[in-house]
C-alpha cells in the first residue's frame, strides 16, 4: 500500500503536469504553480503581503508546489507549535478531526487536498463550515512548517 506522503507526491506532479499552466515571466517561460480557491476554483491570491519574506521554501513552493519542510525536523517542530496554536482544536492533536475533518486519513473533502498545494491553499483560502482563511494570520514560511507537521503525522 502506497504512504499518504508519496500519494500526495504523485498527486501533486500529476496535477503540475496535466492542469497546471506554465507561465512567463520576463521572457522566459516557467512552471508556476495556479493556486485555486477550494470552494469554487476561483484564482487565489498569494501574494506575499509586505514585509513578508520569500524565503527560499516559499519561492519553491510557487514554483514547482514542492514542499522543502517535509521531513525537515526543524520546521516539523515549528509545524508542530503552529498547528497545537492554531489547528487542534478542530482537528485534534493527533489530526484524527473532531470539528474540522481527520487530516491524516485517504479521505478529502476537497480532491486537491491530496496534494500540499490543496493543503495550502485551504489553510491559505479557508474553506466550508468553520475553516476560516489563515492566510491573514499565519506567513506562507509557517503554513509550509504546518503542512510538514500534519505530514509528521501521517507517517
Amino acid at each position: 500500500m502506497m504512504g499518504r506522503v508519496v500519494k500526495a507526491g504523485l498527486l501533486a506532479v500529476g496535477l503540475l503536469v496535466a492542469g497546471l499552466p506554465l507561465s512567463s515571466g520576463g521572457g522566459e517561460a516557467s512552471a508556476q504553480v495556479v493556486f485555486r480557491h477550494p470552494l469554487d476554483d476561483r484564482p487565489l491570491d498569494v501574494e506575499l503581503p509586505e514585509g513578508e519574506a520569500a524565503t527560499e521554501a516559499v519561492r519553491r513552493f510557487h514554483e514547482t508546489g514542492e514542499n522543502l519542510y517535509v521531513g525537515d525536523p526543524e520546521a516539523v517542530a515549528e509545524g508542530k507549535r503552529l498547528y497545537q496554536r492554531f489547528c487542534q482544536a478542530c482537528h485534534l492533536p493527533d489530526a484524527a478531526g473532531r470539528i474540522g475533518p481527520n487530516l491524516v486519513d485517504e479521505a478529502f473533502k476537497y480532491p486537491r487536498n491530496g496534494t500540499d498545494v490543496g493543503y495550502f491553499e485551504t489553510i491559505h483560502g479557508g474553506a466550508a463550515g468553520a475553516m476560516q482563511a489563515f492566510g491573514n494570520r499565519l506567513g506562507q514560511d509557517e503554513i509550509l512548517a504546518v503542512i510538514a507537521y500534519i505530514h509528521s503525522l501521517a507517517e
